[in-house]
């Protein structure tokens, strides 16, 4: 078989692939759902505040308890309390989102 007639019949192995995934219905794929627990809920806002930040901010942005749909975090400064303060509705939508459902309900600053 010649790369090309390799390369037809993968094409044609993934528009098989394709309608399979077409005529599953919404009902029958199931949202992503991850367990909700305190190292869960951490992991997600250190990836958060490094992908905001970087290692510095993973430095001096560290979540410390969560309780209650409220995340604590403490802060090095008042200057990364700041910059916490300002994106602290991304974060909690972004931390909600990778969840799948709304369990950050809040993001508490303590330095």
């Amino acid at each position: 078989m010649g790369i090309r007639a390799g390369y037809l019949s993968m094409i044609v192995d993934m528009k098989q692939i394709g309608d399979m995934m077409k005529s599953k219905t919404q009902a029958q794929i199931r949202p992503r759902k991850i367990e909700t627990d305190e190292k869960t809920v951490f992991f997600l806002a250190e990836k958060a505040v490094s992908g905001l930040y970087g290692v510095r901010g993973r430095e001096n942005l560290i979540p410390r308890y969560w309780n209650a749909g409220k995340l604590h975090f403490s802060c090095q400064s008042p200057l990364w309390a700041n910059e916490l303060w300002i994106t602290k509705d991304a974060l909690r939508d972004y931390i909600n989102h990778e969840l799948g459902e709304d369990a950050v309900k809040e993001i508490k600053i303590s330095e």
